[in-house]
C-alpha cells in the first residue's frame, strides 16, 4: 500500500483533497501551520508501525478499521452496508426499552452513519463500532468508547440483538473493548450510564468491575413512570 508522508500543509490538503492516503510529520518547523482535520499525524516518522500503515490507508479508501478480536467475536467500524442489519437488530421492543431507536427512515439513518464515520471516527478515532460473530461473520450487536464533555474518560456503550443476549458475547465484547481503550488509546477511567431498570446491563457493568458513582434522572418513560440512570466508573 503507498501511503505518503510530508510535513507541508500545501501537500497534506492535497493528498486529503483527492483521497491519497498520508501521514504528517510534525516538527518544530511545522508545528503553527494548519494541517487538514482529521489528518494522521507523527512526530518520529520511525515510530510508524504496519497497523498506522494499514489504517491510514482503510480510511482513505473508506474501509472499516477492525478494532479487536476475541475468540467467537471480532469488533470493528461500523459501515453502511451494516445499517440495514441494525434495524434488524432493532426491530425488539427489548432492544430499544432502554436506548433511542433508530430513525424511523433509514435513509435519515444512512446519511447519520455516514456523518459519524467522517466525523466521529475520522475525529477521534474511536467510537461506537459494530460487533462481529466470527464464525458467520454476522452483526450482533454494537459496542464502543465516546468522548462525553462532562468526564475525563471514555463512556462505554454496547447492545446486543435479542437472541445473542445471554451468552456471554456482551462481556466478551466489552471485555476487550476496554483492553482496546486501555492498551492502545491510553484511557484508564471509564463510565457507563444505566437505566435502573436495565438489571442485565448492570450485572454486566459489575462483571466488568464497574462500580455505582452516581443516580441521573432520564426523561419519563412512555407510561409516565419516573425512570434514572446509574453511572458505572472504573479506573484501570
Amino acid at each position: 500500500m503507498d501511503v505518503k508522508i510530508t510535513d507541508r500543509p500545501d501537500e497534506a490538503e492535497y493528498y486529503a483533497a483527492n483521497g491519497i492516503p498520508y501521514i504528517v510529520h510534525l516538527h518544530e518547523g511545522n508545528r503553527a501551520e494548519s494541517f487538514p482535520s482529521g489528518a494522521f499525524c507523527v512526530e518520529d516518522v520511525e515510530d510508524i508501525t504496519p497497523r498506522d500503515l494499514d489504517r491510514v490507508w482503510r480510511r482513505a479508501q473508506g474501509l472499516p478499521w477492525d478494532i479487536c478480536k476475541t475468540r467467537r467475536l471480532s469488533v470493528r467500524e461500523i459501515t453502511v452496508e451494516d445499517v440495514p442489519r441494525l434495524y434488524e437488530l432493532y426491530a425488539d421492543s427489548c432492544v430499544t426499552r432502554y436506548m433511542e431507536p433508530l430513525f424511523a427512515d433509514i435513509r435519515q439513518e444512512i446519511e447519520y452513519t455516514k456523518e459519524y464515520i467522517r466525523n466521529i471516527y475520522g475525529f477521534y478515532g474511536y467510537g461506537m463500532w459494530v460487533i462481529v460473530q466470527r464464525a458467520v461473520g454476522q452483526v450482533i450487536g454494537r459496542a464502543g468508547l465516546e468522548y462525553k464533555e462532562d468526564f475525563d474518560g471514555l463512556e462505554l456503550g454496547f447492545m446486543l440483538g435479542k437472541q445473542y443476549q445471554h451468552k456471554g458475547y456482551a462481556y466478551e465484547a466489552c471485555a476487550a473493548v476496554l483492553q482496546y481503550g486501555v492498551e492502545t488509546l491510553g484511557v484508564r477511567n471509564y463510565r457507563a450510564l444505566v437505566h435502573a431498570e436495565n438489571l442485565p446491563s448492570r450485572r454486566l457493568c459489575e462483571r466488568l468491575e464497574f462500580r455505582p458513582w452516581n443516580k441521573i434522572p432520564a426523561a419519563p418513560a412512555a407510561n409516565d413512570m419516573p425512570r434514572e440512570y446509574i453511572e458505572y466508573r472504573i479506573s484501570v
